[in-house]
């Protein structure tokens, strides 16, 4: 099988970048336990050359039983604690495990949500579908499960099973591609010729998970941007529990109304989890706003941030998974195995 080694390799180190200083190693193994790509983390410490070239000879119980788990298609998310290291185990598709490899001080529970996004990726690009290699930065929230630190016990990361609805709104400037960005998340189309949003309009799509038991049922509230519709846009905004804030990277008006938008929506829905999403990076030619600018605006507002390309699809699926990941860590618990 041939597999796309360069984007394995770059987005493990986009990985590394955004697990930051604990992260000891990052791992694609494949079900007998045998390396196929691998990262050493940033840390001063000496680390183990059978932490990069053999986890299996470092958890080898440990490894066995969660491949005999994972044949069966059974076991999906998974942490293991030793007395030097914590390590997360991903289902990445049919043919791989994702490993992360930590500190033993460090905690798994703001990380769990970027290893779960990164083996969603890796289990894309060994199906030779199209997916970009960049993690985006995720600001976790403070009320997230806290996943203790067991010792020797094999511990499995479940979602209460269920099927969860939300009522997903964006908000932003006209003209931004929020329809754009909604038709093609669940149509996987792109329309050429635009017509503004009449105040609403709504649309619903589910967002799957490999290896989760739940689904995610987004009813997607496309609102309109231009002024006249506000008064309206108050109504719309009621009982929202996810949002999208959308911006034109060439259009910088679009960018720096964003935190007007951030502080409508919140007045309205003081609750609500958000992202912020700097579109048409397709038109790299005529781009005003940075990357750089971007993640300091979410980080200012304590959100995620993630670019987009409504136009050829980049990183949309992304962004609608980002917000339900968010959604539904807080169904998150453990269970020993």
């Amino acid at each position: 099988m041939s597999v796309d080694r360069d984007k394995l390799e770059a987005l493990l180190k986009w990985y590394k970048q955004e697990v930051g200083e604990n992260l000891i190693a990052a791992l694609i193994v494949n079900r007998e336990g045998l390396v196929m790509s691998a990262l050493k983390g940033s840390l001063d410490q000496d680390v183990e050359e059978d932490v990069i070239g053999g986890v299996s000879a470092l958890v080898e119980p440990v490894l066995t039983r969660i491949t005999e788990e994972f044949s069966s298609g059974s076991f999906g998310t998974g942490t293991f604690d030793t007395e030097e290291q914590r390590f997360i185990f991903c289902e990445a598709g049919p043919e791989a495990i994702f490993v992360t490899v930590l500190n033993s001080i460090a905690m798994v529970d703001p990380i769990f949500p970027y290893a779960y996004l990164a083996a969603e990726k890796i289990a894309r690009i060994f199906d030779g579908r199209t997916v970009s290699p960049v993690i985006p930065k995720l600001f976790t929230e403070k009320e997230t499960t806290k996943i203790e630190r067991k010792i020797d016990k094999l511990q499995q990361i479940k979602i209460q099973s269920g099927e969860y609805a939300f009522k997903l709104i964006l908000g932003g400037e006209g003209g931004v591609g929020k329809t754009s960005m909604v038709h093609r998340f669940v149509e996987d189309a792109f329309q050429t010729d635009y017509k503004s949003t009449i105040g609403t309009s709504i649309m619903k799509k589910e967002c799957d998970f490999q290896g989760l038991e739940s689904k995610v049922r987004f009813v997607i509230w496309d609102l309109a941007g231009q002024a006249q519709f506000k008064r309206v846009r108050q109504t719309y905004l009621g009982n929202a529990e996810a949002g999208i804030l959308v911006f034109d990277v060439t259009r910088k008006e679009t960018f720096d109304k964003l935190e007007k938008w951030f502080n409508e929506i919140k007045e309205v829905s003081s609750t609500i989890s958000l992202i912020v999403v700097g579109n048409k990076i397709d038109l790299e030619d005529q781009r005003v706003v940075l990357l750089e600018q971007g993640e300091e605006l979410a980080e200012k507002l304590n959100l995620s941030y993630i670019e987009t390309s409504a136009k050829t699809g980049e990183n949309i699926n992304d962004a609608f998974k980002m917000l339900a990941l968010q959604m539904i860590k807080r169904f998150v618990f453990t269970e020993e195995v």
